[in-house]
């Protein structure tokens, strides 16, 4: 199911990510793995925990992870996988859903994986399940994942069905990077108006895959299998260089016969939800109604 929005974009809208895009064409031809680990970092440095959660570190199966524990929380888990193009980011972006996980009543987790290019494929995708397969078990979760990590929370399903793991309730996966062959249509129209590059993300997805082939399924998902895959949601916004992503996912998981909802923003640009405007609320409480109806399920 498709559910774009129709509504004109909010003043706000428009007017935050004109200041972003103005930022981001001042280090356009500039990027390189440090710039996008500082830009990364500033970023996340911008999300606040809400009240009543209480925010801790520690390892599960020898990974870093970050929890956030609810006053109330039960045996719900919210599993997190953080975005930054494989080679930046960490998860201190989980801050941002601290919220989702009081409104739920759900312990949340992020998990601090390896990064490229000192850790390439398959890295990032042994560590997070080393984790899932601790802390899911017997619990009802919800795999949350934003850009190269709603890619990487899509590959985390397919092995977690493949090795018989702990299948999650649902997934919810925002502006996912789930074809690292960049080759998508989505990058002409929409490579003017976007804070991502082609460019960019192209050797973004070199020093991830490392030795293996860019369409290898577990690399970039959108070649592999859906099967099995719980009811899922991904949004994205129509101005995204990955809008292709998107739009091509939710197809593949719809003839694979899974519950599958897109939802696009108009005119949002890669990581609208994280800006203070109308249409990441109104986003915000799509995923807070998929959560809580996925989490319920018995």
């Amino acid at each position: 199911m498709s559910v774009p929005n129709s509504h004109q974009p909010s003043r706000r809208l428009i007017a935050l990510q004109k200041l972003m895009l103005l930022a981001a064409s001042k280090s356009r031809g500039a990027e390189d793995v440090g710039r996008t680990r500082t830009i990364t970092q500033s970023m996340e440095s911008l999300q606040r925990r809400v009240r009543g959660v209480k925010e801790t570190t520690s390892t599960v199966a020898g990974v870093p992870v970050r929890w956030f524990r609810p006053e109330r929380a039960d045996a719900r888990l919210l599993f997190h996988v953080h975005g930054g193009a494989f080679v930046a980011g960490s998860s201190l972006a989980a801050r941002a859903h601290s919220r989702l996980a009081r409104c739920h009543h759900a312990e949340l987790v992020s998990v601090d994986y390896r990064l490229a290019p000192e850790h390439p494929f398959p890295a990032a995708l042994d560590d997070v399940w080393a984790v899932y397969s601790e802390v899911a078990q017997d619990r009802p979760t919800v795999i949350v994942g934003e850009s190269a990590g709603g890619g990487l929370a899509l590959s985390l399903v397919r092995r977690a069905l493949d090795r018989g793991g702990n299948t999650p309730k649902g997934l919810v996966t925002m502006f996912p990077w789930a074809d690292l062959t960049n080759s998508s249509d989505s990058f002409v129209s929409n490579g003017h108006r976007d804070v991502l590059s082609r460019e960019g993300l192209s050797r973004s997805a070199m020093a991830y895959a490392g030795d293996c082939d860019l369409s290898m399924p577990l690399v970039s998902p959108l070649y592999g299998s859906f099967a099995g895959f719980p009811r899922t949601l991904i949004v994205v916004g129509t101005h995204d260089c990955l809008l292709d992503d998107s739009r091509k996912v939710s197809t593949c998981m719809r003839a694979a016969g899974v519950d599958a909802t897109l939802i696009e923003i108009a005119a949002g640009i890669h990581g609208f939800i994280l800006l203070p405007a109308p249409e990441s609320k109104e986003a915000r409480r799509q995923i807070s109604s998929f959560v809580g109806t996925a989490l319920s399920e018995p």
